[in-house]
């Protein structure tokens, strides 16, 4: 595979009005009220219930099995590349999560999913997988499972790797450019274990890479015209699981890398919002009365490097989701 072609993308910047970019770097909820109960100190969690998921569904570059895709296989399975919805629908998927901002080891959720293709024996068509979440840290601890950590996003600071009621992705290099723009619920990374039930609960990657989205895509025009954020889905849950490895050879026949090498597909190396903070006038939002640190650039490397791994990419995108404010932490039985 030619690695050049996978750098090549399209540099798309949008010009922003100073108010729709303050949300742009301020927690949307401080400035829209996506649900009024959530602010609410007895209602702290967040429970999130999904079912029906499509498998790898287009959603950014990346598009990783489909055509020009970092692991260019499979072809004949995933043909479509610029959908959100072109997935391979997948049986018996489930997700359970509940959810609270600066929890820690209160953050839990599971997924459960029949894979619908084999790549290596950690993903084996026909085989049953639960992805079971194991902490909520940007880097692993351990140098051996991230040898080259990379800079933890502010946003996710204040909330140890969670973050409610914000806006993601989007053209307008809110964060990732080549993604829809998301408004999530729920916002989380971390890492995950993942376990095949077929084979006995074998374990099959263990302190992988995870991010998590619970929330709309909405539609981005509208939204920097009036800023109201108008759906263009439905609630949906995307979890992805995310290793590539360094110092072995890839798929697609790719490799071996070093860690920065591995870690350079997400988001891809020229994505536009890792070298460029918010496009604000930072002088004007002064003369306003905004009290605003110029932020560093909106994206950063995510840390997917595992080399102790099996090479994996794993994109769920449940269909079907529903989330409940609660007062406690108790996850939803399956």
């Amino acid at each position: 595979m030619n690695t050049k072609n996978v750098y090549k993308t399209k540099t798309v910047l949008a010009g922003i009005a100073v108010a729709a970019l303050l949300a742009a770097i301020i927690p949307m909820s401080g400035v829209i009220s996506y649900d009024a109960q959530a602010a609410s100190a007895e209602k702290s969690y967040i429970r999130v219930n999904a079912k029906n998921a499509l498998y790898e569904p287009a959603a950014g570059k990346t598009n990783v099995f489909g055509p020009k895709g970092v692991f260019p296989f499979f072809n004949d399975v995933f043909k479509c590349a610029d959908d959100i919805s072109c997935g391979v629908s997948v049986k018996d998927a489930t997700f359970r999560g509940v959810f609270k901002e600066a929890g820690g080891k209160e953050n839990k959720f599971w997924a459960e999913y029949v894979a619908p293709i084999t790549y290596g024996d950690h993903q084996v068509k026909g085989h049953k997988y639960r992805v079971v979440l194991q902490d909520t840290n940007w880097n692993n601890d351990s140098e051996k499972l991230t040898p080259a950590p990379t800079r933890v996003p502010d946003f996710l600071i204040p909330g140890n790797g969670v973050a409610f009621d914000q806006i993601q992705h989007g053209h307008s290099m809110v964060d990732r450019s080549d993604v829809p723009m998301f408004m999530n619920r729920v916002s989380l990374y971390g890492h995950v274990n993942v376990y095949d039930l077929t084979d006995n609960n074998k374990l099959v990657a263990e302190k992988v890479f995870t991010h998590l989205m619970v929330g709309k895509v909405i539609d981005e025009k509208s939204y920097f015209e009036d800023m109201q954020i108008n759906p263009a889905t439905g609630t949906v849950v995307a979890l992805f699981v995310v290793n590539i490895p360094s110092g072995v050879k890839l798929p697609g026949d790719i490799g071996p890398l070093t860690p920065e090498q591995a870690q350079s597909f997400t988001p891809l190396a020229d994505d536009p919002s890792l070298a460029n903070p918010p496009p604000v006038t930072y002088a004007e939002l002064a003369s306003m009365g905004a009290s605003v640190d110029e932020p560093m650039s909106q994206s950063t490397v995510w840390p997917v490097d595992n080399p102790t791994q099996q090479p994996m990419f794993t994109f769920l995108l449940f269909t079907d989701a529903k989330t409940f404010d609660s007062a406690t932490g108790a996850m939803a039985a399956k």
